[in-house]
């Protein structure tokens, strides 16, 4: 018998309207949400929400309403890129990189809904549902959890379970599924594709099936996940400073829930989505003379490389680069009005750490903002 606890499961539209009048009877939320969002939106939201019988419901009256608020207030300009790649009556394993805890799904997902297509499914990790609020607006909004706490034996059973249900949606063209590339977000800008994740996609394979088979099914598309500031870069800075100090050192939910409402108010400049095309005629490079580990590492490599190849960089990411490079090189990328605005912005963010942790604190942001052009550089000779 399986536990119900750890299987995957998004609500079904039946489960919605529940789910829908139980979130709105808090009185916590209704607060925070009057708080939190302008008049006219909160009115707006108040409204549609008895008009939200399904998931696409509340992601077309809700979430796209708020995304465009964000929009406004947050983004100094959004694009993306690649939709072409997609066909509109086929299934996606989106595999992303990883920056914001709520808006990287939340936006590819209204890039889909605005362009026709259905929205994606969104793993999630169990940090994020620590709250009932929390997990019944991701929930609601077609999350499902991935279970990384408990004994290895649970994880082990929650993960075969993970397999089968992300390969039976996609293969049974159910929804698209997104996937981060790792667990959590890479605090460091350094986007790297977890073998785990990919060994995790193959526990549900039929032994006789070979891996190319296997992978070519989930329809894997990479998506570059790019934004010109992160507005969580301090609190990242700090965290990283944290875990020097003690290495066991791990978020509160209440300190995850900062992080949210920070990524979704703070400025992030230009944001932009590629859409990669999918993977199906890269595979052959998982070739069976390679034994398991190799052929993972190999589809990891590849997945990596489009992300990085398709990461829009911005004159940060070349400052950043010169100033941990203690270079000049792409000093042309940043001409001096730039170069001395990006330099008020570091120098705001590390007057606010201790004098004894700026050096430390600067290497890490500077790394933050470079790795996507170091990543980037290690495909392109003479970039």
């Amino acid at each position: 018998m399986q536990d119900n606890n750890i299987k995957p499961k998004i609500y079904r539209d039946d489960q919605v309207r529940a789910a829908i009048q139980e979130l709105f009877s808090y009185q916590d939320f209704l607060a925070g949400m009057k708080a939190f969002v302008p008049v006219q939106l909160n009115k707006l939201i108040l409204e549609e929400k008895d008009r939200v019988e399904t998931a696409h419901d509340f992601q077309a009256k809700v979430i796209r309403p708020f995304l465009k608020t964000v929009k406004q207030s947050s983004i100094s300009n959004f694009t993306f890129s690649g939709l072409e790649h997609l066909d509109p009556k086929k299934s996606y394993l989106f595999i992303s990189n990883h920056r914001d805890i709520v808006l990287d799904s939340a936006y590819l997902n209204m890039v889909l809904l605005e362009h026709g297509m259905q929205t994606s499914q969104i793993a999630i990790g169990d940090n994020l549902v620590a709250n009932r609020l929390t997990e019944l607006l991701f929930k609601i909004n077609k999350s499902f959890v991935v279970k990384r706490s408990g004994n290895p034996r649970e994880i082990y059973k929650h993960a075969v379970l993970l397999s089968s249900y992300i390969h039976e949606t996609i293969i049974q063209q159910k929804d698209s599924i997104w996937i981060a590339q790792r667990e959590g977000r890479a605090k460091d800008g350094n986007d790297r594709t977890q073998i785990s994740l990919l060994k995790m996609l193959t526990l549900c394979k039929n032994k006789n099936t070979d891996s190319i088979e296997h992978f070519k099914a989930l329809n894997i598309v990479p998506v570059s996940i790019s934004y010109e500031y992160d507005p969580c870069g301090f609190l990242k800075t700090k965290e990283h400073l944290e875990k020097i100090d003690n290495p066991d050192y791990k978020k509160s939910f209440h300190q995850d829930a900062q992080h949210l409402l920070l990524g979704i108010k703070g400025h992030k400049g230009h944001v932009h989505f590629h859409f990669e095309k999918p993977l199906d005629k890269r595979l052959h490079q998982l070739d069976e003379k390679l034994d398991s580990k190799e052929k993972l590492q190999t589809l990891a490599a590849i997945i990596d490389k489009a992300i990085h190849l398709n990461y829009k960089l911005h004159p940060i990411n070349y400052y950043a680069y010169d100033m941990l490079m203690q270079s000049d090189r792409y000093q042309h990328e940043y001409p001096a009005p730039i170069q001395s605005s990006l330099q008020e912005y570091f120098d705001m963010l590390l007057e606010m750490l201790p004098k004894e942790a700026q050096k430390e604190g600067s290497d890490f942001l500077f790394k933050m903002y470079a790795n996507p052009l170091i990543n980037a550089l290690s495909y392109k000779q003479g970039f």
